[in-house]
Order: C-alpha cells, then sequence, then structure tokens
C-alpha cells in the first residue's frame, strides 16, 4: 500500500505528465538543462587545458620573462646611473651585483608535485558523458529552491573534482546517486507553473551568461597563444621553445650591455 504522502506523490506525478502545458514547459526546461550541461562542461574542459597551458608557460617560458624583466630594470638604473656619470663626472655608489642577482633568479625551484596520469581517449569519452549526465542532473543552477541548491552544489562539486581528477570510478558512484534531495510536499498546478515559468526565464539567462563567459575566455590573449602554438605544432614547430630562445637571446644582449656600462 501506498502511504499517504506517496499516493500525493503519484497523483502529482500523473497530473503533470497529462497537462500539456505543464509538459510543454517540463520539455523546454529539459532542453534548456541539456543546453547547460553543454556550455558548463565546455567552459570547464576550456578552462582545465588552460590551466594546463599556463603550467607549460610557468615551466618554459615565464622565469625567462620575469629575468629579463629584472634585468632590463637593472640596465635602466646602469644607464641612468652611467648618464649621470658622463654629465657630472661623481663617483656613484658600487654598482649592484648583478652576477649574484641571475645566479637567484636561475636557482631551481622546488619540482612540482606530479600530475595525475592522463586518460586514455576512451576514457576520456567516457569522462565527458558522465559528466555531461550529471551537471544535467546535479548542476546548482538547475534550481531556485535554497534548500536543493546546498544540496546540489554539494553533489556538483563531488563532479567537479572527480572529472578534474580523472577519476571513473568515482563518477560512476555519483552516477549511481538519486537525482534531488527527499520529495517536498506536493504543489498546486498554479504553483509548478510560475515555479517552471520562472525557472524557463532563469535558464536562458544563465545561457546568455555561460555563452558570454566562452566568449569572453576565446578572446582572451592566453587562449590566442595557446591557438599559435598548437597551430605550429601540427606544422612540426615548437613555437614555445622558439619563444625562449628569443628570451635567452634578449637576456644574452642585455647581459653584454650590462657588463659593457659596469
Amino acid at each position: 500500500m501506498f502511504g499517504r504522502r506517496n499516493r500525493s506523490s503519484l497523483s502529482s506525478t500523473i497530473r503533470e505528465a497529462t497537462d500539456p502545458e505543464l509538459r510543454s514547459l517540463r520539455a523546454k526546461i529539459s532542453e534548456q538543462q541539456e543546453t547547460v550541461a553543454e556550455l558548463e562542461l565546455e567552459l570547464f574542459d576550456m578552462r582545465v587545458a588552460l590551466a594546463e597551458f599556463e603550467r607549460q608557460l610557468e615551466g618554459r617560458i615565464r622565469p625567462l620573462e620575469r629575468q629579463l624583466a629584472d634585468l632590463q630594470a637593472q640596465l635602466r638604473k646602469s644607464r641612468h646611473e652611467a648618464e649621470r656619470r658622463a654629465q657630472w663626472g661623481k663617483d656613484l655608489e658600487e654598482a649592484p651585483d648583478v652576477v649574484r642577482q641571475f645566479e637567484r633568479a636561475w636557482t631551481p625551484r622546488r619540482p612540482r608535485s606530479e600530475r595525475p596520469r592522463t586518460a586514455t581517449l576512451p576514457e576520456q569519452s567516457e569522462l565527458k558523458a558522465l559528466y555531461r549526465e550529471l551537471a544535467k542532473r546535479f548542476h546548482p543552477d538547475l534550481t531556485t529552491d535554497a534548500e536543493e541548491k546546498e544540496w546540489r552544489e554539494e553533489m556538483m562539486a563531488a563532479v567537479n573534482a572527480a572529472y578534474e581528477g580523472q577519476d571513473l570510478n568515482a563518477l560512476l558512484e555519483l552516477q549511481q546517486r538519486p537525482d534531488r534531495p527527499p520529495q517536498k510536499l506536493p504543489r498546486s498546478r498554479e504553483e509548478i507553473l510560475a515555479e517552471m515559468a520562472a525557472e524557463v526565464l532563469r535558464l536562458d539567462q544563465l545561457i546568455a551568461k555561460l555563452n558570454r563567459q566562452l566568449d569572453e575566455l576565446s578572446s582572451s590573449a592566453l587562449v590566442q597563444i595557446q591557438l599559435d602554438v598548437s597551430m605550429a605544432r601540427q606544422s612540426g614547430q615548437d613555437l614555445l621553445g622558439q619563444i625562449a630562445k628569443d628570451l635567452e637571446l634578449e637576456i644574452a644582449q642585455a647581459r653584454a650591455e650590462q657588463a659593457s656600462i659596469t
């Protein structure tokens, strides 16, 4: 036997399924949720790829850029002091020990912790499919209810952590979780219609926001550099390696100028 609450819930479900207006809104929301999940996945993947690219820059380019910037600052100071000596003929304080500064700049940093194993292509395909499904089910932006939103935030945090760690087993375990927290008391048709209409509007706004974020990220300078590096790699060129060589040449030239001044 169904309990009273279960009977009411079943009756409400049957009513929603046979109500054309409710059914249409439900289909619209489902379509919007799918779009949100796709956009969230695209945005998440882009951010993960950019974070990995930033690590490559930090390993090969950023230290050289910082070293060159420090050296150029020293050169500006040395040029200024040389101009003063030429103009006034006054003795200045001893120039900074540039060699020691270079030695400190070149001192290797502690190695970063090892990154997690990269998933194979079939695994990545399954990971993305699972993430898309779970994002549609658990994303906190897919509800306006405060209690359910808090529950969804916890679930989505677990989904994001599992996807970022490429943990297929964790995603499969999350797939077995219920879609929502314990069911609340049945609502009237008017309440359901009002909530669903508001949800359609809110999801439209969320989709527009996610599209703006993707557009902004896609047009960022870091993405443009990443695209240039990727295109160069496809033609057999190491663009990062060339940038590093150019920086090393500038550093060598700056060192030579610094030595001639001091």
